[in-house]
């Protein structure tokens, strides 16, 4: 680890940004960024970014370049990224692929005259970990890290016959990235503790801390609602096999129990691309899918809310990547002090961490699951005595005051890049 006496507290640093997720207020890992780095001067950043369907932060937009696919040799252009003649150039030519991105990169900082002070990765790939090692080569910075995945398992799996070779250059790359910080840090205890063990420095959860909504809204917070009929509110993205897969199971439950005489209602908040599916599992006096709404509604929303629902996948093979995650609306849930539930694989860190901390009710849900178990466990948890509800809740916002606050989960990150710490009256 970097001498953190080396730090300049008093100068803001400009940060040169390397991840799949921009920099975003709407959704993605790049939320969580987008409170880790609150207030950084648009001047000071310059970022290259690979998923388009997320919009950047207002403020940031146009700092931001689309870096793109891979650079491969025109006569490579053809294969698929995932077919074995791409993979196998992977593996023989890394520096090849990372110089090419770099040369792009290159170009945008000299056209911008941007002087890099820092380098800050929040990516989801080897190519955007090395391409981040490169910059910091080169420009003689250290960096920033935030894992918000496990992508290294994931992305090793993907590669098939060459899984073992990529892993170990993923981690000798990790390696090297971690030597250079002034601030490592993972979006949860599990991540951080693998991370940790592979690379032989210390990682540190930030628990998937964001703009964790507004604190005039606690003082007159209810924990227990009004409600008549009791409302679980689930607030994501809906990706087919992620969230969505788990939650239209979860939907389809509901409603039975509805049919059934069991009331309950589950309120779907999710964004624009992910309408057309949440109006499919829509069922009227059931499951609502109610639009896309602004982080400052979700906040009213939540309060009113009886249960908040998170999912991941059920199948293993898409649970790589968030096998060790937690949830990015955790911090949120928990915030505003109601209980959490979470579904998915029994493999998924977040169960542990709702039983190990009493956040709420975790229900498994692998490739074998029974419907009827299912709707079972929704009957008991909205039956659950008031008394617990309150106790839980209360529990919840202790948590997230002690875990998950982002003026807490930030403070290393921010001391590196030469930001001051965020105080309570800018919520």
């Amino acid at each position: 680890m970097l001498d953190k006496e080396i730090i300049n507290k008093k100068k803001i640093k400009n940060v040169l940004y390397f991840a799949e997720n921009s920099i975003s207020s709407i959704q993605g890992g790049g939320i969580v960024v987008y409170a880790v780095l609150k207030d950084l001067p648009p001047e000071n950043l310059l970022g290259f970014f690979e998923y388009r369907n997320i919009t950047p932060a207002p403020e940031y937009a146009e700092r931001f370049s689309y870096l793109g696919q891979p650079r491969f040799p025109k006569l490579l252009k053809s294969f698929k990224q995932s077919s074995f003649v791409s993979r196998l150039f992977k593996v023989l030519f890394p520096d090849y692929l990372v110089q090419k991105d770099f040369n792009f990169v290159l170009k945008q900082v000299n056209e911008q005259g941007f002087n890099p002070e820092i380098i800050y990765f929040s990516g989801l790939s080897l190519r955007y970990l090395m391409l981040a090692v490169k910059a910091s080569e080169y420009f003689k910075v250290p960096m920033a890290i935030l894992h918000m995945d496990d992508w290294p398992a994931r992305e090793a799996y993907e590669m098939g016959i060459f899984a073992k070779l990529w892993h170990k250059m993923t981690v000798k790359t990790m390696k090297i990235a971690a030597g250079k910080s002034l601030a490592s840090t993972t979006n949860s205890p599990r991540l951080s503790e693998k991370i940790s063990k592979l690379t032989g420095y210390e990682h540190k959860p930030a628990n998937n801390c964001n703009f964790d909504l507004l604190n005039s809204k606690f003082n007159s917070m209810q924990i227990i609602t009004d409600n008549q009929i009791p409302v679980i509110t689930y607030a994501g993205a809906m990706n087919s096999k992620l969230q969505g897969e788990t939650l239209e199971i979860i939907a389809g439950a509901i409603s039975e129990l509805n049919s059934e005489d069991v009331k309950v209602h589950l309120n779907i908040y999710t964004s624009w691309q992910f309408a057309p599916r949440a109006n499919l599992i829509s069922v009227p006096d059931a499951v609502s899918y109610k639009g896309h709404v602004s982080r400052e509604k979700l906040t009213d929303i939540y309060i009113n809310s009886d249960f908040l629902l998170t999912t991941v996948t059920f199948n293993p093979v898409n649970l790589l990547l968030f096998k060790n995650s937690l949830s990015t609306k955790l911090s949120e849930y928990l915030c505003v002090g109601k209980p959490v539930i979470s579904v998915g694989h029994p493999d998924w860190h977040l169960h542990e961490y709702i039983n190990e901390n009493n956040c709420g009710f975790a229900i498994f849900m692998d490739e074998n699951y029974k419907r009827a178990a299912i709707k079972e466990q929704i009957k008991r948890l909205i039956m659950t005595p008031k008394e617990e509800l309150t106790k839980i809740g209360l529990n919840n916002r202790s948590l997230w005051e002690k875990a998950h606050d982002v003026r807490v989960m930030s403070k290393d990150t921010r001391l590196a890049i030469g930001l001051n710490e965020i105080k309570l009256m800018e919520y």
